[in-house]
Parts: structure tokens; C-alpha cells; sequence
């Protein structure tokens, strides 16, 4: 199970999000803290604020295999980049077979595809 003891408050966190002269170096050791206790979307804050692409090159590969669009888009977003088609299909697959049916229907529709099992034919 993760850990939450050690964990920011919410405003100390913004607190220090928000500072102008923070160390990259504490940002990125407050992003692990957050990864290891298992929320990731906190993690991404503290490595965008970092500009820590490994670390957000690593978290996108983790979001694509839990299927997670929204984790995903953020931080492509952060890389200044775009997901390729085959990205956004296998990361469909991904939610579609975790049961996020949600983001797996986003996933395709961001690939430019159909999702399947919705595509209708004259077959019937």
C-alpha cells in the first residue's frame, strides 16, 4: 500500500510549487516522494516545476501502460509534444483492458480511430 505520512500538506505543497528560487533538486525528490506513495498526478507537478523530462519521459511510459489519458495528455503536454496514433492505440487497448472504458474510448478518439466494438456495418 502507499505511503501518505511523509506527504506535503495541500498548501504546503502549493507553497512550494509557487516559490521562485526552489531547487530543482528538492522539486525532484518531492516528485519521487509523491511516485513511490503511488499519485502520480502530484509526482507530474513536482517534475514539470523541475522541467525533469527523464522523470516525466518515465511517468508517460506508466501512464500508457495503466491506460491513464488524462495523466498522459498532461504530460505530453509538460514534453512539448505529440503522441503518435500507435500511442494513442495502445494506450486505448491499455484502459479498454483495466476497464477504463472512458479513457480508452478518449485514447482512440485522439488516435483518430474508431473505438472497437462500435463500429457499425450494414452486415448487421
Amino acid at each position: 500500500m502507499a505511503r501518505t505520512a511523509n506527504l506535503l500538506s495541500c498548501l504546503e505543497k502549493r507553497d512550494l510549487l509557487n516559490q521562485s528560487a526552489v531547487s530543482i533538486g528538492k522539486l525532484v525528490e518531492w516528485g519521487s516522494v509523491y511516485e513511490e506513495a503511488g499519485m502520480i498526478n502530484d509526482a507530474v507537478d513536482f517534475y514539470v516545476r523541475a522541467n525533469a523530462a527523464d522523470h516525466l519521459k518515465r511517468l508517460l511510459a506508466v501512464a500508457g501502460e495503466e491506460g491513464d489519458v488524462f495523466i498522459f495528455g498532461r504530460i505530453l503536454k509538460a514534453l512539448n509534444r505529440e503522441a503518435t496514433p500507435e500511442e494513442w492505440k495502445s494506450l486505448g487497448e491499455k484502459a479498454a483492458e483495466r476497464g477504463k472504458h472512458t479513457f480508452a474510448k478518449e485514447a482512440f478518439k485522439r488516435g483518430g480511430m474508431e473505438t472497437p466494438g462500435t463500429a457499425t456495418t450494414e452486415e448487421g
